[in-house]
């Protein structure tokens, strides 16, 4: 079986995709990612083939994910990203999903769907943050007011009707040339490709988000994504010699976030480590960012070491805490590894995970981006290995994590999905039924 595998977005978008692909191609099954230039070479490495899409990723996260961003900016920077790779995009993805047997989607919104209908095959949509009604929670782009349920609720309505109006806009001339049928606006996800009920599957531990007992049975909580055992990595000997001499260093990342001043917030976070008596390992993307002060200066510090790149499985078996922008993927990866954790949220999802590490007790309150001061930061980071109730929590979460195999849960549901799937299929065939689409008939 041919899986065709969609994703927009950075690593922490991709590389639960690669490991979910790996499990899949271990049960013979032919696995292909689609995804933006610079995260070939992972997918590649995985085993798996890769289908380049156009446009510039890095671009288009710092435009979307700015510190102090709101709903109302993010949705207006949408809109604009929209307006300039729509029509590239949806052709690239098409052209990715041909001769798939099998579609598997991240969020962005209905084209997924839309294809799939166009293709005729099964599609399964994959989520790594809350995206469908919970009155326990908001929706994770939205601000976590504390104004009860009724909020809550009203939150996911909102997107989905900003999401499907403007989908009805940049998508409705492609539906029509395509044959394929549009789809209503509406105040909540439309998990429907004809009669075909679309298999949700949250990437998630039911350990940290407990699914809602409103969500219908097509929503799957199956658990985070994340490697059976660490990565193979050989260190540096620069990197050996760090982690072997002094006290064990901390992690601090944020990923492909370049968004805000990075100059200030280097200067900040080499104040706090010397302050607190820290030492850390940092990834260098953003870092090359900074001023030529700021550069001379990191390089003086024996407080920091560089990396271009660490597998999170390997590295954080060699830290004593993270802190990170909050993305699904490195906070799953950091609780994995029953380290305890601060979350500094640039925008996006990313507060949600903040407000989860905190109120299950697993780190210090996050600090917005736009927020982060050296009095807040040095406080946090004092917090963050000075509390041995942060570790303890983290420890016991770790330990139930381990249990779970996300991964595998989720290729058995997408197996005896597209099984039934088929019989239906052959059943609507067999009948002479618009089965599939309205415009599905047996010739």
């Amino acid at each position: 079986m041919r899986i065709h595998m969609l994703s927009i977005g950075t690593t922490g978008d991709v590389k639960p995709m690669v490991l979910l692909g790996e499990e899949l191609a271990r049960r013979g099954h032919i696995v292909q990612i689609a995804a933006f230039k610079p995260l070939g070479d992972m997918i590649r490495k995985a085993g798996l083939e890769f289908y380049c899409l156009p446009g510039d990723v890095y671009r288009y996260i710092g435009e979307l994910i700015k510190p102090g961003a709101s709903p109302v900016t993010f949705l207006s920077r949408l809109t604009k990203s929209l307006r300039q790779m729509i029509e590239p995009l949806i052709g690239a993805l098409l052209d990715a999903s041909r001769g798939a047997d099998v579609l598997a989607l991240t969020y962005f919104g209905s084209i997924g769907y839309s294809i799939a209908e166009k293709l005729r095959i099964p599609c399964f949509q994959i989520h790594f943050y809350p995206m469908d009604r919970n009155g326990d929670i908001p929706l994770a782009i939205m601000p976590m007011l504390r104004l009860g349920r009724a909020y809550n609720n009203l939150t996911y309505s909102l997107a989905y009707l900003a999401v499907g109006s403007l989908e009805y806009h940049y998508l409705r001339r492609w539906r029509t040339v395509n044959g394929v049928s549009a789809r209503r606006i509406r105040p909540h996800p439309d998990y429907t490709v004809g009669l075909w009920r679309i298999p949700v599957l949250y990437a998630i531990s039911p350990q940290i988000l407990p699914p809602s007992t409103c969500w219908p049975s097509n929503i799957h909580m199956v658990g985070f994504f994340q490697p059976k055992a660490a990565e193979e990595y050989t260190p540096s000997p620069s990197l050996h010699a760090f982690l072997s001499n002094g006290s064990t260093p901390i992690y601090i990342g944020f990923g492909s976030m370049i968004s805000g001043d990075m100059c200030e917030a280097m200067r900040i976070i080499l104040a706090c480590l010397k302050r607190a008596d820290l030492r850390a390992v940092m990834f260098r993307g953003w870092g090359e960012l900074c001023d030529e002060r700021t550069a001379s200066a990191v390089r003086a510090s024996e407080r920091v070491f560089f990396a271009d790149y660490i597998p999170h499985s390997w590295l954080f078996e060699h830290v004593r805490a993270v802190v990170h922008h909050g993305g699904a993927g490195t906070t799953a990866a950091g609780l994995y590894a029953g380290l305890p954790t601060l979350v500094i949220p640039f925008g996006g999802d990313q507060p949600f995970w903040g407000q989860q590490i905190y109120r299950r007790g697993l780190g210090p309150k996050p600090i917005p981006r736009d927020k982060m001061s050296e009095h807040k930061l040095a406080r946090a980071l004092s917090q963050l290995v000075g509390n041995p109730a942060f570790r303890e929590n983290a420890q016991y979460i770790s330990k139930h994590l381990r249990m779970e195999d996300g991964a595998a849960t989720a290729a058995d549901i997408i197996e005896q999905e597209t099984t039934a799937f088929s019989a239906a299929l052959t059943d609507a065939r067999l009948k002479r039924r618009n089965w599939m689409t309205r415009n599905f008939v047996e010739e």
